[in-house]
């Protein structure tokens, strides 16, 4: 008899707070309709939507209202991540019952919850794998106490990755990069590359791209460091010189959670949104999509999203790390805020150029990142760990 599969995530599944949020709603979709799979995670902003997402996909679902670690644990605490009490005793105790046959941890920030010496297969999602990103924030961390922070975290995080991993049957990589960076920080570790993806059947490409008042897109969780940095960054030493050339340019800052110094942005042709109930319509206006990143790290769902849509892409080297795109054949790498505006003045004298970088962007979404196919590394997986009478027959 095949077993149950627990999965252990950070946060609620959704598809409304964050690509962490999004990739976990597509794991337990794809997992959910092979798999008899049980979803534990701490009751955050998000349950309400991932109780109606995921109704008839998960058999049952533990929303566990946080408590906070306890006070010897505070004081005895030096880890990156934090553990709480309510959440691990749920844990230990599902783990207890000897009904599963397999532990999916969603980031590595689960894993503390993961007891000791438990017999269970893990299978660790990392998203993002490796000090790269912490790296890159530190690099452009401004003030004394900012720095002070961002090293300490970085120490930390490198001494979890280093010391304080479980055995694991398999860890899960979003990218080659990451697999090749994974297999060289943890030896004879099995790493299963899954990459983000994205909906190609729900996000439909822009129906055409003749020329109008430009319409610069950046989308994202405005709250994270790496995006309020490329917000910055294109407001102030990018968009100006697009406006000057065409007065009626405008430049969109989507997504939730704006932090104070991207509100500031707003005004002379920059509007922040904050949340927006559906994408589509701002995927549709925009002529190009610039996603300036030079902090920050792994496979950026957005990005997937603007190639889906069917939109003429601008980013960085950093922006396509780990992602199977061409430079020049795919969309436009510009690496230094000069190029970046000479490349969008490129694309907005040329509706030929946009139209062609368009139909490549969605092309290479569709046969790489859609969920539908980009998922399927995980069925042979869990079908080994949860019905190996299947995988022998």
């Amino acid at each position: 008899m095949a077993k149950r599969l627990l999965f252990l995530a950070p946060a609620p599944p959704s598809d409304r707070h964050g690509g962490g949020a999004l990739r976990m709603l597509h794991l337990l979709r794809f997992l959910g309709s092979r798999f008899h799979v049980d979803l534990v995670a701490p009751a955050h902003d998000g349950v309400e939507d991932a109780q109606r997402l995921l109704k008839d996909v998960c058999a049952e679902m533990v929303f566990v209202p946080p408590q906070g670690p306890g006070f010897l644990y505070r004081i005895g605490h030096v880890g990156p991540y934090v553990k709480d009490r309510a959440l691990a005793a749920v844990v230990r105790e599902r783990l207890a019952s000897g009904e599963y046959g397999a532990v999916h941890v969603e980031k590595p920030a689960m894993i503390p919850y993961v007891p000791p010496h438990v017999t269970v297969p893990l299978v660790l999602d990392i998203w993002a794998y490796g000090l790269a990103g912490p790296l890159r924030v530190l690099r452009t961390s401004t003030g004394a106490v900012s720095r002070s922070r961002q090293l300490v975290r970085l120490i930390k995080l490198g001494l979890f990755n280093r010391y304080c991993w479980p055995a694991t049957h398999c860890v899960v990589a979003v990218s080659e990069d990451d697999r090749i960076r994974c297999e060289r920080g943890h030896p004879e570790r099995r790493v299963l590359v899954v990459p983000n993806g994205v909906d190609c059947r729900t996000i439909l490409p822009k129906p055409d791209h003749a020329a109008t008042s430009p319409v610069l897109l950046f989308t994202g969780d405005m709250g994270l460091e790496p995006n309020i940095d490329a917000a910055i960054l294109l407001a102030s030493e990018v968009f100006p010189a697009i406006r000057r050339e065409f007065p009626q340019a405008e430049l969109r800052l989507v997504g939730r959670n704006p932090d104070p110094r991207v509100r500031r942005l707003a005004g002379s042709g920059i509007v922040v949104t904050g949340a927006v109930p559906d994408m589509q319509p701002h995927l549709r206006a925009a002529t190009i999509y610039v996603a300036p990143h030079f902090t920050g790290s792994g496979a950026r769902t957005k990005l997937l999203e603007a190639m889906a849509g069917g939109l003429p892409i601008i980013t960085t080297s950093i922006g396509i790390e780990g992602m199977k795109v061409q430079p020049g054949r795919d969309l436009l790498v510009a690496d230094q805020p000069a190029d970046m505006i000479e490349s969008i003045h490129t694309l907005l004298a040329s509706q030929a150029d946009r139209e062609r970088f368009a139909r490549a962007a969605r092309h290479m979404a569709e046969i790489w990142y859609d969920w539908g196919s980009c998922l399927w590394p995980l069925e042979p997986l869990y079908q080994e760990l949860l019905d190996p009478k299947a995988v022998a027959c």
